[in-house]
């Protein structure tokens, strides 16, 4: 199907039942790629634990292998990320190409660094649909030091001006840490500034090179002021927000918000790819990760090999896996979230259950009752979940 045709069927979907992409029983719908694990960055908080290629990382032809299976499979969305795979960029853009051509949708994270108005052509001659760009904070200086690399700021303020010269499609990524919380309305106000129309925040996960940063980590009163603060910040300005990664039902309590205070948050492309589904954590269920060398995780957080490509077919992976089977089976779970009424319909992070016990079947550490208590929201309302995208 093309891409664009599929994007105006999503379109039409949005605005006729005011939901996302729908929900099909045991697809990968979204599959994030990891193009390389080289990068120019040393981020402190990357899950990848990103510097060098990984040897023996999948060729051009093995990752158009995949995708030709992906599509099999029902895969509607690819984002490719790293590292940096614009380091990569001549592969990377044979699988945007390749990705256009089956009708998948294909979008990029990248730090902005190397996205010169040359590039930004070429992924748009390509077929890429968004482009993913990080912005922490207001301060250049602190979100250089994060990134670990000088001038990390200017740069990607520099690729979202170069993006919307060429009318790509730009979605800012913020990692959220305890000190930047009470930034968030400064950082919308810059946002707006740069004409950005929609952002992803993610609920930081300390994994990989993460891990040494696990301290930063949100606590439930920071959740609670966060929702809050999107919450205003969507109702007063034309700014779609995704909070990504950590609870399942996050990103559809803000919606439940505004139809429960008769507000409207704006119709951009990111609302189109929730997804409209009855289960929370949709990792080996709606979602897949595919790493540089071929390895096969539920998802970029929850860092456990399901198999590897190179031995094994990515259907008999996604269908025989045993930790994906187990996932998607929520009788399995235990402690708190296995008696938890809304077990089917959350399920919690599994990511951060395993970080915290090393079990990935037990309760998440940072279940959301409470926040749903605060807002008086039913859980078993919430119908859209946002992606962990990474």
């Amino acid at each position: 199907m093309n891409i664009g045709i599929k994007i105006f069927e999503l379109f039409l979907r949005q605005t006729l039942t005011g939901k996302g992409m729908k929900g099909k029983p045991l697809t990968p719908q979204i599959v994030s790629y990891m193009v390389t694990s080289a990068c120019n960055f040393k981020c402190a908080h990357c899950h990848a634990n990103a510097g060098e290629a990984t040897p023996n990382e999948l060729t051009v032809e093995e990752g158009i292998r995949a995708i030709n299976e992906m599509a099999e499979l029902g895969t509607e969305v690819i984002i490719f990320s790293g590292g940096e795979p614009l380091l990569k960029k001549n592969k990377l853009l044979k699988l945007i190409e390749h990705c256009s051509d089956l009708g998948i949708m294909p979008a990029l994270l990248t730090n902005g660094s190397l996205l010169d108005l040359k590039t930004a052509l070429e992924l748009k001659d390509s077929g890429v649909l968004a482009v993913g760009i990080p912005l922490d904070y207001v301060e250049p200086e602190k979100h250089d030091g994060l990134r670990n690399t000088p001038g990390a700021f200017k740069s990607a303020v520099k690729a979202i001006k170069i993006c919307h010269h060429v009318d790509l499609k730009v979605v800012v990524t913020t990692m959220l840490f305890e000190d930047n919380i009470g930034e968030l309305l400064k950082l919308m106000n810059l946002l707006t500034d740069l004409e950005v129309e929609q952002a992803v925040l993610y609920d930081f996960i300390p994994v990989g090179r993460g891990r040494s940063s696990s301290k930063r980590m949100l606590e439930d009163q920071h959740r609670d002021k966060l929702i809050d603060t999107l919450y205003k910040i969507q109702e007063r300005k034309e700014i779609f927000l995704l909070i990504s990664g950590g609870d399942p039902l996050y990103p559809g309590i803000i919606l439940k918000m505004h139809e429960k205070y008769g507000t409207k948050p704006p119709n951009k492309l990111l609302k189109n790819f929730l997804v409209d589904s009855s289960v929370g954590c949709h990792a080996g269920i709606h979602y897949l990760n595919l790493r540089a060398n071929g390895d096969v995780y539920p998802c970029p957080f929850l860092q456990l090999n399901a198999g590897n490509i190179r031995k094994q077919t990515i259907t008999s992976i996604w269908y025989n896996s045993k930790i994906l089977n187990e996932l998607r089976d929520r009788s399995l779970l235990r402690g708190e979230c296995g008696e938890c009424d809304y077990r089917e319909i959350c399920g919690g992070c599994r990511a951060r259950a395993w970080l915290q016990t090393g079990d990935y079947l037990a309760s998440d550490p940072n279940c959301p009752i409470g926040v749903f208590s605060e807002k008086r929201i039913n859980p078993a309302t919430i119908e859209c979940f946002g992606i962990c995208v990474g």
